[in-house]
């Protein structure tokens, strides 16, 4: 009888392309409030789903929970002031929130955040200028 052994797989990381990235860019540059996009550190990512149970295993163990899947369709975008402290210019695509992005800071710097529907090709901000 032959036996067959599965090998243990790392999912491949899904987030967005630099296609997609490019339009997400050309429907930010024309926004007034964020103007010359070498002025931000961009991030981009797609909208993750979770399911509740490890929303709630992951709240209790102190750490970010990890995604049961993702909208391929809307991609979460996140801006801040290059240049202020820790920020750097240039785009990074990821495939979950990268380290501290999601944290509170009430220090003063430029941010925007929003999501972009790729089907409708819209964009939606949540918010655009100072971090208060």
């Amino acid at each position: 009888m032959p036996l067959f052994l599965l090998a243990a797989c790392t999912p491949r990381e899904v987030k967005p392309t630099e296609a997609e990235m490019d339009r997400v860019e050309a429907a930010l540059a024309k926004l007034p409030c964020i103007g010359d996009l070498s002025r931000w550190e961009r991030q981009y990512l797609y909208h993750p789903d979770f399911f509740a149970e490890e929303v709630a295993t992951a709240s209790k163990e102190g750490r970010a929970p990890r995604p049961s899947g993702y909208d391929r369709n809307v991609i979460e975008v996140h801006l801040r002031e290059a240049g202020f402290e820790e920020f750097g210019s240039g785009r990074k695509s990821y495939s979950n929130y990268p380290p501290g992005s999601l944290d509170s800071d009430d220090r003063k710097y430029l941010i925007a955040y929003g999501s972009y529907d790729l089907k409708g090709d819209k964009l939606h901000l949540a918010a655009c200028g100072p971090n208060m």
